[in-house]
């Protein structure tokens, strides 16, 4: 199909998926607000992951769809109803695929998913399991002829979340910037392990006159930070429950930041944070913290890494078996390629 650029007076990107995924997808918006200065970009995600691109500089605004509701055919009607000229589908599931078709956008951009390919009339080949996340994302405007000169992880923060931070640093007693470590994660087999945190922080604290800020998602995990911290109350603590913006500005306190493949890991990058990321079943050469500030590490002694596995029938030992000592020679890589003070 050609495709005529003057056309394009309105766009809307999709992109369903956790707040990793959404972010991920955020270098894609530059680029192409670079290449349509003056369209009109909207947003569309799910509403707990639209604050990672709310007040986004390259968007026009942010949309929501709540997942559950039974609402799909008023969604359908009203991506129809804004008569969008151009829509990218970056998730790529049925229902985004077949939002997409019915929206009879002029242009309809998305990846060759078996049954979903019927949707798009620009379709791209997709590069899964073959290239990072994020050059996947890519992949899709590049099919429209549009340059890629940025690849950078974004999120919008303002003075009230840079102030949010400073009172959370100023009333928790922090002495110095803490090494951050994020223990959130969406499956349990990613993970790092809490018993695992508890002996790796404390080595750290014997090597390096540090503090420990712990990160956390959901309210198990917040639990496990207060496990954590009992060993060592005075040096370790615990961020409070706040939205991803807030947290962004606190993860920019932090002089680097640790833990296991999540959707934080990817906030702490979109807040240029150096990361270091812990991997096991998933590939960090596809997920991993992207750029070349950050680096990963993996138990190279296992044959089994990458297998995507919900559920482990051997005991998940790509983590629990991962060498601290390997960590933490890890953890002075990262020290020593971001040149950090510590």
């Amino acid at each position: 199909m050609v495709f005529h650029k003057e056309k394009i007076k309105k766009i809307l990107i999709i992109k369903f998926g956790g707040i990793g995924d959404v972010l991920l997808s955020t270098p894609v918006l530059p680029n192409l607000r670079e290449f349509f200065p003056d369209a009109i970009i909207n947003f569309l995600t799910y509403q707990n992951c639209i604050d990672a691109v709310k007040d986004n500089p390259y968007i026009n605004r942010a949309l929501s769809f709540k997942l559950g509701d039974d609402t799909s055919y008023c969604f359908l009607k009203n991506i129809k109803k804004q008569k969008y000229d151009l829509i990218i589908d970056l998730f790529g599931n049925p229902r985004t695929a077949f939002a997409t078709f019915y929206s009879f956008a002029k242009y309809r951009v998305g990846f060759k998913f078996r049954h979903r390919r019927y949707a798009y009339n620009i379709k791209v080949d997709g590069r899964g399991g073959e290239v990072h996340n994020v050059e996947f994302n890519l992949d899709a405007i590049r099919k429209i002829n549009c340059p890629v000169n940025s690849k950078k992880l974004f999120i919008a923060t303002n003075n009230y979340h840079e102030e949010f931070a400073d009172i959370f640093i100023k009333n928790t007693g922090l002495n110095k910037s803490p090494i951050g470590i994020v223990i959130s994660g969406g499956w349990e087999t990613k993970k790092y392990k809490t018993d695992d945190y508890k002996i790796l922080i404390k080595k750290i604290l014997e090597k390096y006159d540090a503090e420990i800020l712990l990160m956390w998602g959901i309210q198990p995990e917040k639990e496990q930070c207060e496990i954590i911290k009992k060993d060592n109350a005075e040096r370790i603590f615990v961020t409070p429950e706040c939205d991803i913006k807030y947290l962004s500005a606190i993860m920019k306190k932090c002089k680097f930041v640790i833990g296991n493949d999540s959707g934080l890991i990817h906030l702490a990058v979109a807040s240029d944070v150096p990361v270091l990321g812990i991997y096991g079943p998933t590939n960090p050469l596809l997920q991993g913290p992207f750029g070349e500030n950050n680096i990963t590490v993996v138990n190279e002694k296992i044959d089994c890494l990458n297998c995507n596995l919900l559920e482990c029938p051997i005991g998940n030992i790509c983590m629990t078996e991962l060498s601290k000592d390997v960590i933490m020679e890890k953890i002075e890589e990262l020290i020593s390629k971001n040149k950090i003070e510590i």
